[in-house]
């Protein structure tokens, strides 16, 4: 089974990077006058075919490998609903032999997609908030209406 990463970072993972994907890896591209590269790929565990997250990796053309982080699905409640019905390969991804789905499907992206987004501003790469919110997170977005002769919550 493949992992099928040509769709997770075109499709299914919002991380909102201009790039290309090679093989398993996605590259974006570089920020405006700078020579860095970021590579995001999957990253195996100890065991064979088991993914636990994704590794980003900032590299520059005459240095090499600048710096690299690891972030897991479990860490970040990727596969949060899968995982409440299972006891084993809890914040995993397998992708063994069998089956023709993605091995990732199902996963909320959200809060890794966050945090890949967030590194990738720290090194320079231009990486948009996603346009589209859910519901729940657009309405917590909005002020809650004072109690005090009807007028909305100012920020301060």
């Amino acid at each position: 089974m493949s992992l099928h990463a040509e769709q997770f970072f075109t499709q299914a993972f919002p991380h909102r990077l201009d790039g290309a994907v090679v093989g398993n890896s996605f590259y974006a591209a570089s920020p405006p006058g700078s020579q860095l590269r970021l590579r995001i790929d999957f990253y195996e565990t100890i065991y064979q075919h088991k993914y636990g997250g994704l590794r980003l990796t900032v590299l520059h053309p005459d240095k090499g490998t600048v710096d690299v982080i690891a972030l897991s699905f479990k860490d970040h409640g990727t596969f949060r609903e899968r995982d409440t019905t299972r006891t084993y390969d809890q914040g995993f991804v397998h992708a063994g032999l069998g089956g023709t789905e993605p091995p990732w499907k199902g996963g909320d992206f959200t809060h890794l997609a966050q945090a890949v987004r967030t590194y990738a501003r720290m090194w320079g790469f231009p990486a948009s908030e996603p346009t589209v919110r859910s519901a729940q997170r657009a309405a917590s977005l909005l002020p809650a209406p004072s109690r005090v002769r009807g007028t909305a919550a100012r920020a301060r």
